[in-house]
């Protein structure tokens, strides 16, 4: 079993303190020497718009400031991972975009904003067949999205329940139909089953359905690591996560594939790149390699596989 030493854990914080964005830094001075909480809803704040919901490339592969869905959603679960009270008024805005800015005939989210194509971006962001791309934005950002507001607490009559029930109805009509689950609506769907105070009957339900789409999507040989596929440790971030006891030979595995992939500099660094827009990329490319870091850390700290000199 691989540990992240003292040195490693040591090179991962001066890699954050130097190139990392001031919001990933104050995620690991919370979590990790006692930081303020305030501080962190501080920065996320920067990538808030007066509508409450969130852009400004917080996700560092759409760099439009145009408020959407994914980078509320990376918004949302960076508070709930500081347990951001969920009447704070950073929090209750952007609930209440969410509530705002759903389509409501087809009670979707689009994963980002029509004013992507105005500002640099990944490829995979461009807005023509999004839609078809991404399976109607029936599960993915949608799950996500709940997952987050449940573990906040930020439902304040129910809305977030029947919205849970549309996820599992859609899932599992593509499980009838054989229709198979993305590797992200897998994540965002398993996001949900992890989340309190999703009703129980709902819970059941969608656990059932997705034991077959986990057990089929879930890459559990380490060559297939370092590309896009699913990582065992992206189903079960924590020990806690439904699916981390069927996992468990995986996930200690890609536990120590983590612990190996830290680079000399003390990052964990992106596997991809825009392939355009180079001089943008390169400076997103260090955006996310200070997410990256971060993710690692969290993760590797969820599994108790960090020594720390303290």
């Amino acid at each position: 079993m691989h540990r992240l030493s003292v040195e490693a854990f040591s090179h991962a914080h001066a890699f954050l303190a130097q190139y990392a964005r001031p919001l990933e830094l104050a995620i690991f001075e919370r979590t990790f020497v006692d930081g303020p909480t305030w501080r962190v809803i501080d920065e996320l704040q920067r990538y808030q718009n007066p509508d409450g919901g969130f852009g400004h490339g917080l996700e560092p592969d759409a760099l439009t400031g145009a408020s959407g869905a994914l980078a509320t959603s990376i918004a949302l679960r960076r508070l709930a991972e500081v347990e951001a009270p969920g009447d704070h008024p950073v929090v209750a805005s952007a609930a209440a975009y969410v509530r705002a800015s759903i389509a409501p005939y087809e009670r979707v989210w689009p994963i980002v904003p029509p004013e992507t194509e105005d500002a640099p971006h990944a490829p995979w962001w461009d807005t023509e067949g999004l839609e078809n791309r991404f399976n109607g934005f029936r599960v993915n950002p949608k799950a996500d999205l709940l997952a987050q507001l449940y573990t906040l607490r930020a439902d304040e009559d129910g809305w977030l329940d029947a919205l849970a029930e549309d996820v599992v109805r859609d899932v599992e009509a593509w499980a009838a139909a054989d229709t198979p689950l993305e590797v992200h609506d897998v994540t965002a769907a398993v996001a949900l089953l992890d989340s309190p105070d999703l009703p129980v009957p709902v819970r059941l339900r969608l656990h059932e359905v997705l034991v077959s789409a986990v057990d089929a999507l879930v890459a559990r040989d380490r060559d297939a690591w370092s590309g896009y596929a699913l990582r065992p440790l992206a189903v079960a971030p924590r020990p806690g996560s439904a699916f981390a006891g069927r996992l468990s030979d995986a996930i200690d595995a890609n536990l120590d594939y983590l612990v190996e992939e830290q680079a000399d500099d003390g990052a964990w660094w992106p596997t991809w790149s825009w392939g355009r827009n180079e001089d943008v990329w390169e400076r997103q490319r260090v955006a996310w390699a200070g997410m990256l870091t971060l993710d690692a850390l969290l993760r590797l700290r969820a599994y108790d596989r960090i020594d720390r000199s303290d």
